[in-house]
């Protein structure tokens, strides 16, 4: 579950996940719904990105041409070391989006991406304003650079 809160310049969230999984899929929510997706054809066409994923959910990932999984390993042993590994997972992933990969499925710490033109307005995660409380859930206070 995540939330947006107020920020002067930027995108800010307050995060709450139970775990790992669910908390890499809260971000990849917020990168896709920071972001455009164009299709191609006779004129560039915006089209809508819950479009797209319910297109995707349908097909399932193993029907899809072109699909790349890629996993992380966030490992949440440290306070230090889960912050570098979440933040260094979560920049990969918008480099990605910058890209033309479109990420379309999160499970046990992998993410699918298939290759769609994409135009996301968050550049990376900053560790401006950050706050991590770990423990039962995690909580995390996070901005975007946009």
């Amino acid at each position: 579950m995540f939330r947006e809160i107020s920020h002067t310049a930027d995108l800010a969230y307050e995060i709450e996940a139970s775990n790992v999984n669910e908390l890499l899929q809260d971000f990849v929510t917020i990168i896709i719904q920071n972001s455009e997706i164009f299709e191609t054809s006779s004129t560039n066409i915006t089209k809508s990105i819950s479009n797209v994923v319910n297109e995707s959910n349908n097909q399932g990932t193993t029907d899809l041409q072109n699909v790349m999984k890629k996993c992380y390993n966030i490992n949440e042993s440290s306070d230090e070391e889960f912050v570098d590994s979440l933040f260094d997972t979560v920049n990969d992933i918008i480099s990605l989006v910058d890209r033309g990969y479109f990420p379309m499925k999160v499970e046990n710490q992998c993410v699918y991406f298939t290759r769609k033109r994409i135009i996301t307005r968050i550049k990376a995660l900053t560790y401006h304003g950050l706050e991590v409380k770990l423990g039962e859930r995690i909580s995390l206070k996070v901005v975007f650079d946009v």
